[in-house]
């Protein structure tokens, strides 16, 4: 069974990990959540812990399922939320035109065809 000190830091990192992804600087999301920046402080270092509506709150700011912040009761789950090269491949993904998905997710495809890697 997870115990509620994982999964609250769980949720903890998930925000920070969505934070850096999306480039929003925890002044700004602060912002545009209504809160002050050392509220965001201490919900990404798991200081204070997040209510299901403020969950709620998070997934609508960063466009994202509530399920998001919560790990996979099945699965063992990692610490390291989101790993750096997705991340890497996310933040460019958000500079491309989206008009353009289909055809990023064609040539990804092939290449993960290429690599051996099941697509």
């Amino acid at each position: 069974m997870l115990n509620e000190a994982d999964v609250n830091a769980y949720a903890a990192r998930q925000i920070r990990a969505l934070r850096n992804t999306t480039g929003l600087s925890q002044t700004k999301l602060a912002r545009a959540m209504s809160l002050s920046t050392q509220q965001i402080q201490k919900y990404e270092w798991g200081i204070n812990r997040l209510s299901v509506g403020r969950i709620m709150q998070f997934a609508e700011a960063f466009d994202v399922s509530v399920t998001v912040f919560f790990p996979d009761r099945d699965k063992h789950y990692s610490y390291d939320p989101v790993p750096p090269p997705t991340m890497r491949f996310i933040r460019l993904i958000s500079k491309i035109n989206p008009k353009h998905y289909d055809l990023l997710y064609i040539a990804l495809k092939a290449i993960a065809r290429l690599s051996g890697g099941k697509a």
